[in-house]
Order: C-alpha cells, then sequence, then structure tokens
C-alpha cells in the first residue's frame, strides 16, 4: 500500500516539527518560570563573612580578602542567576561618594540591584547596643547619628530599605524617646527614599515589634527562622507580614520547617523578595542549597 506508507511518513514528518515545537515551548515556560522564581530571591553578604573584611572604623584604609564586596554583584549573577543584592554595611570599604559611584557602576554591569542593607553600628560584635532602640541616650543619639549616614549611602546606591539591629533584649515599645529616636530616622528616611526595617530577634514578640513600627511609621523585616518555634513562627507571620516592607529573610536550620514557613509567607500573600542568610565552611554550596529549596517552594 504505497500511498498508505507515503500518508504515514508524510504525518510523522508533520508530526516531529510540531512536537519539537511544542518542547520547545515548554522550557520556555519552564525557562520563565524560573526566572521569575529567581527575581524574587536575594542573598546577603553575611552569608560570605569569611571571605569579606569585615569593617567597623572606616578611618583606616581596608583592603579586600578573597572576595571583594564591588564584586559580589557579578558573583551572584555568575553563580546564581541572582540579580538582588543585599549587602550588610560592614562590608563597605569605604565611605568615599567615589567607591559608591563604582559600587553603582558594578551593580549595573551585572544588571544587578540593592534591595537592603542591614547595619550593625557595634565596635565589634552583633548585640545591638549602639541602636536607635537602646535604653541609653548617648547610644541611641550615636545610633541615630550614624544610621541617617548610612541613609545617605543607601540613597546613593539606590537601596530601598535598610534594616536596624534594635538588640536582642525586650524592645521598648513603650518607652518615648525609643519612639522619638525611630520616627526621627522613618522621617529621615523617608525623605531619601530608604525605609527602615526591623526584625524578628531576641526575646521581643512580634507583637511587641508591630507596636514599635506602628508607632514609628517603620517596617517589618520577618525573618522565618528567627521564631522561637513553629507556633510563634505561625503567629508571627501573621502580625508582622502586613507590616513588611515587600522583603524578608530566609534561613534553613534544624529547629523549623523551611517549606512550611514558605507556605506561611504565601498564604499571607507575600509576593515580595525572600533574601538569604545562610554561612558555613562552604557558603557558595549553602546558599545555593536554599537557592534550591526556593525555586521548589515559593
Amino acid at each position: 500500500m504505497p500511498g498508505y506508507n507515503l500518508a504515514m511518513r508524510r504525518r510523522n514528518f508533520l508530526i516531529g516539527p510540531a512536537a519539537a515545537a511544542s518542547l520547545a515551548g515548554l522550557g520556555w515556560a519552564q525557562d520563565a518560570t524560573r526566572r521569575a522564581k529567581l527575581d524574587r530571591i536575594s542573598v546577603m553578604s553575611g552569608d560570605f563573612a569569611n571571605l569579606m573584611t569585615e569593617v567597623r572604623d572606616w578611618s583606616q584604609e581596608a583592603a579586600p580578602k578573597q572576595l571583594d564586596i564591588l564584586d559580589f554583584p557579578q558573583m551572584l549573577a555568575d553563580h546564581y542567576q541572582i540579580h538582588n543584592v543585599e549587602v550588610q554595611q560592614i562590608h563597605f570599604l569605604s565611605m568615599k561618594p567615589s567607591y559608591y559611584k563604582e559600587f553603582n557602576k558594578r551593580l549595573k554591569k551585572a544588571k544587578s540591584k540593592m534591595v537592603d542593607m542591614p547595619l550593625e553600628l557595634d565596635e565589634k560584635g552583633y548585640s545591638g547596643i549602639v541602636s536607635p532602640c537602646s535604653p541609653d541616650p548617648a547610644m541611641r543619639a550615636k545610633a541615630v547619628d550614624l544610621t541617617k549616614k548610612w541613609i545617605d549611602i543607601a540613597s546613593q546606591i539606590n537601596c530601598p530599605r535598610i534594616m536596624i539591629n534594635q538588640g536582642s533584649a525586650d524592645t521598648p515599645a513603650d518607652m518615648p524617646p525609643v519612639i522619638e529616636a525611630m520616627k526621627t530616622l522613618s522621617a529621615y528616611g523617608k525623605s531619601k527614599n530608604v525605609a527602615i526595617l526591623m526584625e524578628n530577634r531576641g526575646r521581643t514578640t512580634p507583637e511587641e515589634l508591630a507596636r514599635l513600627m506602628k508607632a514609628t511609621g517603620t517596617y517589618a523585616n520577618p525573618d522565618l527562622g528567627n521564631f522561637r518555634d513553629e507556633e510563634s513562627r505561625a503567629r508571627g507571620v501573621r502580625v508582622m507580614f502586613p507590616l513588611s516592607y515587600n522583603f524578608c529573610h530566609v534561613k534553613m536550620n534544624a529547629r523549623f520547617d523551611f517549606a512550611n514557613s514558605i507556605k506561611l509567607a504565601k498564604e499571607m500573600g507575600f509576593k515580595g523578595v525572600y533574601s538569604i542568610e545562610t554561612g558555613g565552611p562552604d557558603p557558595y554550596a549553602a546558599v545555593q542549597k536554599v537557592v534550591d529549596g526556593l525555586l521548589e517552594n515559593i
């Protein structure tokens, strides 16, 4: 039946290109979905802290270590196809305007943008002793002055958020001087298009933190890994996500269910950026593990 065979060959020839086009379309859709998810992921410079120089005194010259923060945006783009950058201010090596002009050039070259700048104002450590939430008037005044300087720098590099360290003790939400200090920073930040964030940490309950933010015009950075347990996480995300500035921190550890924490964020309608906070002896692999987890769950 030569006619039948000829028809079958013609049919198979036509199906081949159609199937190829269908597969190509599927691949494009998968790539677009992955890209959309990657656009909601950021990486914190602190994840690579062991490879970077940490600066607390910018009156001295500082040189980069294995990884220069100026190269950080391109590294994230090359290794992870991530273009959202979160830099802790202690990893910047200078306070000179020319330095931040160069950093802006590096961001542009990597097709990246700043999403947040966490501040650590203590001379050493991360306890938040120098904080606008300090009960000590001198420490509070010092923190307000330093935070304004970093708000100015955030504005120079088009960073829409900074996060203060309010300390690990109970936040004195009913303390008028603290509220006044935070109002001052909130107003100054808004004048520079920079939002002021606080995250859940230490003994402060989400409810106490929410009261302080509502009283001062500041915003939440819900840290999905900083809650005490699953019950406080379920309660805390419902308190904090309505006050977020489209941004949260995420980490992986044995204390909590990573997939469930992302599920809770989605239930709250969160459509912002998840910034990865991790570490370890191999930071590149540690970050990749969280990236993979986010790609699977967001």
